[in-house]
Formats: C-alpha cells, structure tokens, sequence
C-alpha cells in the first residue's frame, strides 16, 4: 500500500526513506573528510605589532639618516654617519638598550631619501635628521619633542654697530617704546645678504620694501661666501638658518670676530621622526631624550656642533626635556 502526501503526490514506501536518509547522513561525513586537505599543526611566532615589538625581537634598531643635510646629519668621507642629530641619536639609542634591558641591542644606519616612506613600511625605526615639526609633516610622520630651536637668524661682525645690532634684535633703549612704523636709523644704508634663490633672500627683499629703507642687498653662493663677506665688510648680516650659521662660526678660523644674534626671525622646531600611531616607541624616544638633555655631557655635545649655547638656548631645553617623575606638590 502506498501513502498519499498532503500535496496530493504519491510517495515512497517508508523504508526507502528512512534507507536514503541514512545514506545521506554518511555521505555528510565521508565528503568533508576527502575534501579537506591535510594539515600538520606548525607553531608560528606572532609577527611583532609595534616598534617596540619589532625592535626587541631583532634586537637591533634601524637609525634612518639623511645625508645631505648638514650640520644636522650627513654622510662624511670615511661613508659613515655623522652630525648633531647623529649624536642625539646615538645617545637615545644607548638609553633604550638601557629602558629596554637590551645592552647588546645593535644600531643600524640607513641612508634615506624619504624618509617618512621608510619609516611607514617599517625599513626604519627612527628618523635623525633635520626635519621640522609642521603640520604636513606630521601628516605622515610623528615626532619626538624638539631636538633644536630652528628658525631664520642673523650673522654679524662681533664689532658691529651696537645700535645696528639691538635694532636688528629689536631691543629699544630703556623706557623707549619700539615704533615699527619708523624703521630706526641704523637700519638704514646697510647692506643685508642671504642664500641667493633661497626663501630667506626673498623675505629680506620684501621687509626692506615695507620698512622703506635704503639698503643694499646682496646675495651669496653659501654660507662660507656669506661669512666671509661680512668678516671683509662687504656685507653688514647675513640671515640663514641658525644651525647653518651657528655650524659655520664653530669651524671658521675668525669665529671669535663674528655673533649669531639669539632673535629668530622665524622658528622652526627640529626633531626625530617616528612612525605614526604608536605612542609607545614615541614615549620612549621622548624618555630618552629627556635623559639625554638632563645629563651635563649634552652641554659638550651641543658646544661640539654649534658653539656655546646662549641663555636662550639653554633655557628651551630646560623647558622642552620631560620631566620622569610627577612634580612634588605641597598640600594645600
């Protein structure tokens, strides 16, 4: 006898289904069993997922430099790296092996081009050369605390006009007010150098137009060509970056004839670059280089690349090392 299902179709003897369904259940397991490909149980080391990680578990951190950027970084003769950033770097690399527990940590120097292409794809920790804090930069790299106070700055005879100097410093006599409506006369009928083609000249243009002065101006190939026209009198300043002009007196025979004044007519923060988003390897650099700063030897350091600091100078690192501790605060 056969059944008549609810749709009105004649349906098979019980036992047929009852054989089908248990010969499908088998086939539910047979199948997956030779479809699935043989595997054997590998233990895999999780890849390192910050700086941190990577730097620990090679033990070796990659200093990225640039080499034409002097006096901060640059390649020298001997093909190895060298300038102030170098230094710095070098002692935060010594004061991580420390934080880190790592003393046979090694250092590794890799030349870049840009740098913050190498430093996203991970081919470089940390970037010592000479780049400032903007808000471009910063939209592809991070960046430790400053490492030097940058800007525009101005050379002169160290006999120079005293007049001439404090109006270029914009320092007015005592009880006297400053009146940048009307330029002060020492300004006037000098002559003002800078790099030829480069921003700076382009500004000492434009100010001397808008101060109405009669000056002269008067372009130069370098900085060693700038120097030497203001030793000779053929120039009265010479604006430029003040590590270049800093840099440049320390290694000039008649350094002691010439003063970088301490106004920046612009300022520019220098410091090391470090990937984007990892706040912990950027701590790190940051406790390193408060270290750094906090030592008396960084005084030699600074005075090796650039001369003795001025009070200025001394005070911005004061200002930007970090402190390690929480202040002490007395109850109220």
């Amino acid at each position: 006898m056969t059944n008549t299902n609810p749709f009105g179709r004649r349906s098979k003897p019980l036992a047929w289904v009852l054989a089908g369904a248990c010969t499908l259940a088998a086939l539910a397991f047979v199948v997956p069993a030779l479809a699935a490909p043989a595997t054997t149980a590998v233990s895999q080391a999780p890849r390192p997922t910050s700086t941190l990680d990577r730097i620990i578990s090679a033990d070796r951190i990659t200093l990225g430099y640039r080499p034409d950027a002097a006096p901060m970084s640059y390649r020298a003769e001997s093909g190895k790296p060298e300038g102030y950033s170098i230094a710095v770097c070098n002692r935060v690399a010594d004061a991580l092996k420390r934080t880190l527990g790592r003393p046979s940590l090694a250092v590794e120097w890799v030349p870049v081009s840009n740098g913050f292409t190498d430093l996203a794809d991970g081919r470089v920790d940390l970037i010592c050369g000479a780049d400032e804090i903007t808000l471009a930069n910063r939209a592809h790299a991070s960046f430790s605390i400053p490492i030097f106070p940058g800007g525009v700055s101005a050379l002169v005879r160290a006999n120079s006009d005293a007049a001439f100097r404090d109006a270029l410093e914009e320092r007015p006599k005592p009880y006297a007010p400053l009146w940048r409506g009307t330029p002060p006369k020492s300004l006037q009928h000098r002559t003002y150098s800078a790099l030829v083609g480069s921003d700076t000249m382009e500004a000492v243009k434009v100010h001397i137009a808008e101060l109405h002065l009669q000056a002269n101006v008067k372009p130069v190939a370098d900085y060693d060509a700038g120097i030497a026209a203001v030793l000779d009198r053929g120039s009265d300043v010479l604006f430029g970056d003040r590590e270049k002009l800093l840099e440049a007196v320390r290694r000039n025979p008649a350094g002691r004839n010439l003063l970088v004044l301490s106004r920046r007519f612009t300022f520019a923060l220098v410091a090391l670059a470090t990937p984007r988003n990892d706040d912990d390897f950027r701590l790190a650099v940051d406790r390193a280089l408060s270290e750094v700063y906090a030592v008396p030897a960084f005084g030699t350091l600074f005075t090796d690349n650039f001369g003795v600091p001025d009070t200025d100078t001394v005070a911005f690192f004061r200002n930007v090392g970090v402190p390690t501790a929480a202040p002490i605060r007395e109850p109220r």
